[in-house]
């Protein structure tokens, strides 16, 4: 019986979060998932020499790393000062932010860490947050700073870690030593990360892809009317048209991926898998072999539909599970599609069941899949991609139970073999042609996630404004001023703002839509050109009924500010 082949591929992203003025961090999200994810994902796999996998390490990331090896801090950082030297503000942030990990599957197994949250009233309004702080003593603030920091490494570096094992049962009066334990151990986690994936992909256990730099959508900068592609009648903003930016944005991850990893990528993650022929043909010509897209972007190039019964096996089968040649604008590229409906099932379903009932549950999705397409010709491939971090904090323990038992199923199994996306198409190439991309993202085959709303579109209008005064003073300031103003423009073309205004609650968005407005700021700074009276005013307001205190991304960890109705 011929093997079904299976490729993981980890996409491991955060937003920008640098204040380029004030080279501070304003999220620490980074630094934590570096310490809780981004290590042991790949290190996990050492256990398991057979398994193939293929991360994408966005550029962003990396660049972030880098930032906090060479002594960048977050503002989170910046309150784990001694106790008797935090201020009031200060104290008002660590009880509003040093419990932003889940509370049920992570506080709720620390009786110490859980006493803490009962103290502080379990909410984050303000009113709460200053009652609090009547109650909590010196302790508590030092428990808190030690606990949130050490929730938030994984918790099987921990257990194997003796000093950090021993932290954990100790739970309790820690000192300032056990703090400042703590942060050296994260600091040690972090240095690890490039240098374990590139261990691994030098072995050939794992291939390593990259992303246009600041994760942008690529299709929207060049030319944002192909939203109209998916959506026809979208009301839009005036045309962003920026091709050269897709490229530099490309060119910049290609050269970063060669500084930390030697070679070039063979395969590059779209941003939010967002694709269109024009996006496709630029990374042919910048020497990409292969790209990655959803499930629903292939139903719609070959116009069909991918069916799937009551249990959510699919029934054209053969249709999904290959590799397709693209030919869009004269040159070729190999896209592979993921299987939606099996990377939600990681991503959101599988943390709800026990660990062997999931596992189980995937091994004998992959096994109907083999049987369904036994009688096809040609090899298959089953393409399973998401998120490499956001899903595991929902998973009891963590991803430690599940990820061994699945590698432990999967290395078992001769009729199941996972694969890196270039090893499975060198050895099967493509042998189906695609004439006919469809334009869209993973979010419902289209891209109205960034672009099409009024909010959405009052940034992309900024976004373009900053991008036509740009061009207007080339070449009336020096170039050193006009590669600073440049990279934030680049940074502020990143998917994460639009993603966010429009689509998620007020007190999650508001932080992002100030720091966009915060880059575009910055580049008419470094033009010499005064700032357009817009950028000083939020594009967004809380609802009726809404959380209307936010944190002041622009003023530091100890300011918050009202939102005006």
């Amino acid at each position: 019986m011929k093997p079904l082949y299976i490729a993981f591929v980890w996409n491991q992203h955060q937003p920008y979060y640098l204040d380029t003025m004030k080279k501070e961090y304003i999220m620490p999200w980074v630094r934590l998932h570096a310490t809780k994810d981004y290590y042991q994902m790949a290190a996990i796999l050492r256990e398991y020499p057979q398994i193939r996998q293929t991360f994408n390490l966005t550029p962003s990331l990396v660049a972030q790393l880098d930032d906090y090896l060479e002594g960048a801090d977050d503002y989170y950082l910046r309150v784990m000062k001694p106790v008797e030297e935090l201020s009031p503000e200060e104290k008002r942030f660590l009880l509003s932010h040093y419990f932003d990990i889940h509370w049920e599957r992570v506080i709720g197994c620390w009786p110490r860490y859980s006493q803490l949250l009962s103290k502080q009233g379990r909410c984050k309004e303000p009113e709460s947050v200053e009652a609090a702080l009547a109650r909590f003593t010196d302790q508590d603030y030092l428990d808190l700073q030690v606990w949130f920091n050490l929730a938030w490494i994984d918790p099987e570096v921990r257990q194997k870690d003796e000093e950090l094992s021993a932290l954990q049962q100790k739970g309790q009066s820690f000192s300032e030593e056990d703090k400042a334990l703590v942060l050296k151990k994260q600091w040690d986690i972090i240095r690890q990360v490039v240098p374990v994936h590139k261990e691994l992909a030098q072995s050939g256990q794992i291939e390593l892809i990259t992303t246009p730099f600041y994760h942008p959508i690529v299709p929207l900068l060049i030319d944002s009317t192909s939203a109209l592609r998916a959506t026809p009648g979208l009301h839009l903003p005036s045309t962003f048209s920026y091709p050269e930016d897709a490229a530099e944005q490309t060119v910049r991850a290609v050269n970063q991926y060669r500084r930390h990893f030697d070679g070039t990528p063979s395969g590059i993650w779209p941003p939010e898998q967002a694709v269109s022929p024009e996006a496709l043909a630029m990374f042919a010509d910048h020497g990409f072999d292969w790209t990655i897209t959803d499930e629903d972007i292939l139903a719609r190039s070959l116009n069909c539909e991918i069916y799937r019964d009551g249990f959510g096996h699919v029934l054209n089968a053969d249709e999904l599970y290959r590799p397709y040649l693209a030919q869009v604008q004269g040159r070729e590229i190999a896209v592979i599609f993921r299987d939606h409906h099996l990377s939600d099932r990681i991503g959101f379903v599988y943390h709800q069941m026990s660990m062997d009932h999931a596992v189980d549950d995937l091994i004998h999705r992959f096994h109907k899949i083999r049987e369904s397409v036994a009688n096809c010709q040609g090899p298959h491939l089953v393409t399973l991609a998401l998120d490499g971090e956001n899903a595991w904090e929902w998973y009891p323990g963590d991803k430690q139970e599940f990820l061994h038992k699945l590698y432990s199923r999967l290395s078992q199994d001769t009729l199941l073999r996972t694969v890196t996306v270039s090893e499975f198409l060198q050895e099967h190439p493509p042998g189906r042609h695609l004439e006919n991309l469809h334009s869209g993202s993973w979010v419902d085959h289209s891209v109205t996630r960034w672009i099409g709303s009024e909010s959405k579109n009052r940034l992309w209008q900024m976004l373009l404004d900053a991008r036509q005064m740009l061009e207007r003073v080339r070449g009336t300031i020096s170039p050193e001023r006009l590669m600073r103003a440049k990279e934030n423009l680049l940074i502020a073309e990143g998917s994460d703002y639009t993603w966010w205004v429009d689509s998620m609650p007020y007190y999650l968005a508001a932080p992002f839509e100030a720091l966009f407005r915060k880059h575009l700021a910055n580049a008419y700074r470094e033009c010499g050109v005064a700032n357009p009276p817009y950028l000083d005013e939020p594009v967004i307001r809380p609802q009726h009924g809404e959380a209307a205190w936010v944190d002041d991304p622009l003023a530091g960890p100890t300011a918050m500010v009202q939102a005006k109705n």
